[in-house]
């Protein structure tokens, strides 16, 4: 377990299995390709290939910690972009 940030700037304890479901949970609502999503993933400096990305996604590989972030940085802007206030988590 880790410590995360929670709502309302409480700490919370997630696995990194949890950020990654919820992760996935906020992509799979959004109104967005995994091709977009990669893209703007690999604009910000992610290293994983789009097949990497998407089987983190599906929960069938993982990210380092690092990667992740990167992931939720580029959806979090993709969803700004799109006016949701709808937010992955961080690690």
């Amino acid at each position: 377990m880790r410590r995360g940030e929670g709502q309302a700037g409480t700490v919370a304890e997630r696995s990194q299995e949890e950020d990654r479901a919820a992760l996935a949970a906020v992509y799979s609502r959004a109104d967005l390709r995994l091709s977009e999503l990669w893209l703007a993933y690999f604009a910000l400096g992610g290293n994983a290939g789009q097949y990497e990305v998407e089987a983190y996604l599906t929960g069938m590989t993982e990210l380092g910690d690092h990667e992740h972030n990167v992931l939720a940085h580029a959806l979090n802007e993709e969803l700004d972009d799109r006016g949701s206030a709808e937010r992955a988590p961080y690690r």
